[in-house]
């Protein structure tokens, strides 16, 4: 499914994200996600950094540290900005300063 992930519905892909849902499907939902890059796939990443799997938190927070702001994300500062706060533990006070620099969000 991964090379028709742009012609899937976000929306109901976040929603498969969700904690009430088994593992595999929360990790596939987030895989397509990641596949679909921007703004949408910070979203994924940073809801899931509270996931009760390990593994799948480890996972999506290396998504948020490796990913640097694309156009949609830099017209969207102030989502992009609350975002990276609520990942800021992944991020030295330097590094978060810098991604959030990037998306155009005022410090």
């Amino acid at each position: 499914m991964l090379p028709s992930a742009r012609e899937l519905p976000a929306d109901r892909l976040l929603e498969r994200t969700g904690s009430e849902r088994p593992r595999h499907v929360r990790a596939g939902a987030f895989r397509l996600l990641d596949a679909l890059g921007g703004i949408v796939a910070l979203r994924a990443a940073v809801g899931l950094l509270e996931d009760p799997d390990a593994k799948l938190r480890a996972w999506t927070g290396q998504s948020v540290q490796r990913r640097h702001p694309s156009a949609d994300v830099r017209c969207r500062a102030a989502e992009v900005g609350g975002l990276l706060d609520r990942s800021r533990h992944l991020f030295s006070g330097h590094v978060l300063r810098r991604r959030k620099w990037e998306a155009g969000v005022d410090s």
